[in-house]
């Protein structure tokens, strides 16, 4: 008696599916390896693809890719400029607190203690802990003589003067933090010293690090009183010139 063969192919529908449609840029549907089709921009924003501050419109080119021209535009409005110095070195050193409003003066940014925009912790502990933005030869049109043909500085050593290492070490250690993360992003060593980072090869280019510091509220529980911090720090060339002394505000508010 003959056993039936088991891989017999009589009877046995075999369903093939349909070749896969090749992706095709510009109708509008993101497949594929496209990072983009027209208004598909498969979720992503300014902040998840440059992590850049809050603000600005991402856009898709003809080719499908990102285009981050205006998360940039919009990162740079929103940093600070140096206060002090020649004019045409202010944009040497600029920064900002990540996500946090302006609050009546040109130099001084605000967060609400548990505000997901601007406080870390997302927490309502009485502490606003902000990423501080940092950046170093920043092609900022609203500072003259820093237009984005400018020829860069070369900053060898930013230094904290505000607050003291010796009254807040903590704080000024994060300050430290966010210049060597900047250092880093652009193949610089950064070295820390006690109230400095010092760059090598100098930096001479468009670099931005982070860190964070904690601002805490002032009073008690019930009676909670902004906080503030003040930073001020100050860039140099290899000469020992100041290039440009920045200061910035942090208010933490309840």
């Amino acid at each position: 008696m003959r056993v039936p063969c088991v891989f017999a192919i009589l009877g046995l529908l075999l369903v093939v599916a349909p070749p896969r449609a090749r992706a095709v840029c510009g109708d509008g549907v993101r497949d594929g390896d496209e990072a983009c089709d027209g208004t598909d921009l498969g979720g992503e924003s300014c902040l998840t693809v440059t992590g850049f501050v809050h603000g600005g419109t991402l856009a898709c080119k003809p080719d499908c890719t990102l285009d981050t021209t205006d998360c940039r535009r919009a990162f740079i409005e929103s940093l600070v400029p140096a206060r002090g110095g020649a004019v045409r070195n202010r944009c040497q050193l600029e920064w900002t607190g990540v996500g946090t409003s302006a609050a009546g003066q040109p130099a001084k940014r605000a967060c609400t203690d548990g505000d997901g925009e601007c406080d870390e912790d997302h927490d309502f502990n009485s502490t606003c802990r902000m990423r501080l933005q940092v950046c170093l030869n920043v092609p900022d049109p609203k500072v003259s003589g820093c237009a984005f043909t400018s020829a860069p500085g070369r900053v060898f050593r930013v230094e904290v003067l505000q607050p003291k290492a010796i009254v807040d070490p903590t704080t000024v250690k994060a300050v430290q933090d966010a210049f060597v993360d900047l250092a880093r992003g652009g193949g610089v060593t950064g070295s820390e010293g006690a109230n400095d980072v010092s760059f090598s090869p100098p930096v001479t280019s468009f670099q931005c690090g982070q860190g964070t510091v904690a601002v805490p509220l002032r009073g008690t529980t019930g009676r909670a009183r902004p906080g503030k911090l003040k930073l001020r720090v100050r860039s140099s060339d290899n000469s020992g010139k100041v290039r440009a002394l920045g200061s910035l505000q942090l208010v933490c508010n309840p």
